[in-house]
């Protein structure tokens, strides 16, 4: 699978880490347990995904955070993430990958693309209260700074930066 992602620059990712931090910390499971893992939001993801060679709106400067979310990761497990909020200039942004890279899965398209920044996948239900509580402890700001864009090709293991 390949994705096309916004990195967050480093004072964001840094927050985005302390909170991975402190779910490894409290023993659950985080995104922080792998070294590879970097703080981003996907804008667009499919396996025939091209690395775009620019794109016709302007890359968001920011991201308004929203609520923290679950998503079904299979039986009493989900994944923890907080959503982000699609303002003007993040959906601008987003139809542009769409139209500069195209190829990409149903989620990624309008209207069924949730946005988010991810803390961990598979938290077992019964630790979800000791998730939210390791969470409280390092609170996010209400706005995270866009650093960049990068192309994933999960396949090869291989980071193009975009923009």
């Amino acid at each position: 699978m390949r994705s096309i992602e916004l990195v967050l620059d480093p004072d964001s990712d840094a927050a985005v880490r302390a909170a991975w931090d402190a779910l490894t910390a409290a023993d659950l499971p985080s995104l922080g347990r792998s070294g590879t893992n970097s703080p981003h939001v996907t804008l667009a993801a499919g396996d025939e995904l091209p690395v775009p060679e620019g794109f016709d709106a302007p890359v968001p400067t920011s991201l308004r955070l929203g609520g923290l979310l679950l998503f079904p990761a299979g039986p009493e497990r989900s994944v923890l993430v907080r959503a982000v909020v699609v303002d003007p200039a993040l959906a601008a942004f987003h139809d542009a990958v769409l139209r500069n890279a195209p190829g990409a899965v149903e989620t990624s398209l309008p209207g069924a693309w949730s946005p988010h920044v991810t803390f961990a996948r598979r938290v077992r239900d019964a630790d979800l209260p000791a998730a939210v509580a390791a969470l409280r402890s390092v609170p996010l700001p209400d706005s995270l700074a866009v650093g960049g864009v990068r192309h994933w090709d999960g396949e090869t293991k291989t980071v193009t930066p975009v923009a």
